[in-house]
């Protein structure tokens, strides 16, 4: 299993980028947690996903 954002998921041998995308996530205004390393979204590393992969998507926030 695949942890993302907190749920275990199948999502073993999936590229990442593509995984994100069909969940509609817009990557310019995201930032990535894979396994604890953080990416602008947009600067992702191609990564096909494996047993045991930690992923957390968090939103970037704009405010003043």
């Amino acid at each position: 299993m695949v942890w993302l954002n907190g749920e275990a998921k199948p999502l073993e041998g999936r590229e990442l980028r593509e995984v994100l995308a069909e969940m509609g996530v817009d990557l310019g205004r995201v930032a990535v947690l894979l396994n604890e390393e953080a990416y602008p979204g947009r600067d992702l590393p191609p990564h096909v996903l494996r047993e045991g992969d930690v992923v957390e998507v968090v939103a970037l926030m704009q405010g003043g």
